[in-house]
């Protein structure tokens, strides 16, 4: 860490602070998450006295969006009313599925509980991303998960998925085992197990850019190709990635004409960031897909622990955009993940590119608080 400097408190809510803040967690290398959902974790962050107004701007930004952030919080709790009969459902549907036996309720939260089981603890989430979700959405979810921990070689740990189901239509929950978590994960560990995921070959029965299954990054619908249409991947990126982002923001903000001009000015630009890159070298790694600091975590032993993925198969650098929106790159930028993925001509461009993607992403599901995030970066990658 560099010499100390003034230092700005704040108490903020994960996930609506624009990327000028640093994690705390991510500056001391710990990760102490207070509950294992990451849309219910909180933290401090910590900014260098140069940064005290961005962070006051981004108290501000937090209260305005609280109510909208509240009203997704009390959809997903409904899920979970009743909680008995909840609990009872989702042990009925363990039991039948022979998963495991002797199912008894240890705690119940507004969109989680806690199960003991004969085959261990349980953590029973509902919906994704502060809202509800259909059961499609937490298969894809639960196969995420699965992929990423075949692919990790145990470097990394990954919830197990045990159970996808439904107390009614689009009121499904996702049952994995419970983590042990608290412990102290360093960045050299983190990147060595990421940098394991990314090399990792894609399976024979997906050899395309996107995944099989159609998904969603947050509480946003995110495309993934999953009719398997061969394509480049800057093809992928500019019609899955940008291109499906601005056509929502059309929905979403529709009197947002600048943003638009903005993005098909950039969309004709992207094959420029590729240029020095052999086409062929950009092969399909598996790709968390969401891998912002609230999604990592460490065991008690240290092991580093990833979860909430939005998976799909791309470029391995795309992975580094949302986690340069929120955790400032630290996951991949250290002397474990650079020795297997050095910096290649143009990162710094593809970067602004890739965590643009993330950008639009919140904005689209929070409004226009992130607005001026996505017209910064559009700004900045056009002028390369």
């Amino acid at each position: 860490m560099d010499s100390p400097l003034p230092l700005v408190h704040v108490s903020c809510s994960l996930h609506l602070v624009p990327k000028a803040v640093t994690w705390q967690r991510n500056i001391s290398h710990a990760v102490r998450p207070p509950a294992y959902s990451s849309s219910y974790w909180a933290a401090s962050t910590l900014c260098s006295g140069a940064g005290a107004a961005t962070a006051l701007v981004a108290v501000s930004r937090i209260l305005r969006r609280r109510s909208q952030r509240m009203r997704c919080d009390v959809a997903t709790a409904n899920l979970a009313r009743g909680g008995r009969a909840a609990s009872e459902e989702v042990r009925r549907q363990l039991l039948e599925a022979e998963i495991c036996g002797n199912v008894e309720e240890l705690s119940t939260s507004s969109s989680t509980f806690t199960l003991s089981t004969d085959k261990g603890e349980c953590f029973v989430k509902f919906g994704t991303g502060g809202s509800s979700a259909s059961r499609q959405i937490l298969e894809y979810e639960a196969e995420g998960l699965r992929r990423l921990g075949a692919a990790s070689g145990g470097l990394l740990k990954v919830p197990e998925p045990w159970l996808v189901g439904e107390l009614g239509p689009g009121r499904a929950f996702i049952v994995q085992e419970k983590l042990e978590l608290g412990g102290r994960a360093s960045q050299s560990d983190l990147g060595r197990g990421l940098a394991a995921i990314h090399a990792a070959p894609a399976p024979p029965d997906w050899p395309q850019f996107g995944f099989p299954v159609e998904g969603c990054c947050g509480a946003c619908p995110q495309k993934n190709n999953s009719e398997g249409k061969t394509m480049s991947w800057v093809e992928f990126w500019c019609d899955y990635r940008l291109g499906d982002q601005l056509r929502m923001l059309k929905r979403n903000a529709g009197g947002d004409s600048a943003i638009q001009t903005l993005g098909a000015e950039l969309l004709s630009k992207v094959p420029e960031f590729f240029k020095d890159l052999d086409p062929d070298s950009i092969k399909p790694s598996l790709l968390h897909g969401d891998l912002w600091s609230g999604n990592i975590s460490a065991l008690r032993d240290g092991t580093p622990v990833i979860i909430d993925p939005a998976c799909y198969y791309g470029h391995y650098e795309a992975d580094h955009g949302m986690n340069m929106m929120f955790g400032g790159g630290s996951a991949f930028h250290n002397a474990s993940y650079e020795s297997q993925f050095p910096r290649t001509p143009g990162y710094r461009e593809r970067l602004m590119l890739y965590e643009l993607h993330h950008h639009l992403n919140h904005y689209n599901i929070f409004g226009s608080g992130y607005r001026g995030g996505c017209v910064d970066l559009m700004q900045r990658v056009l002028r390369t």
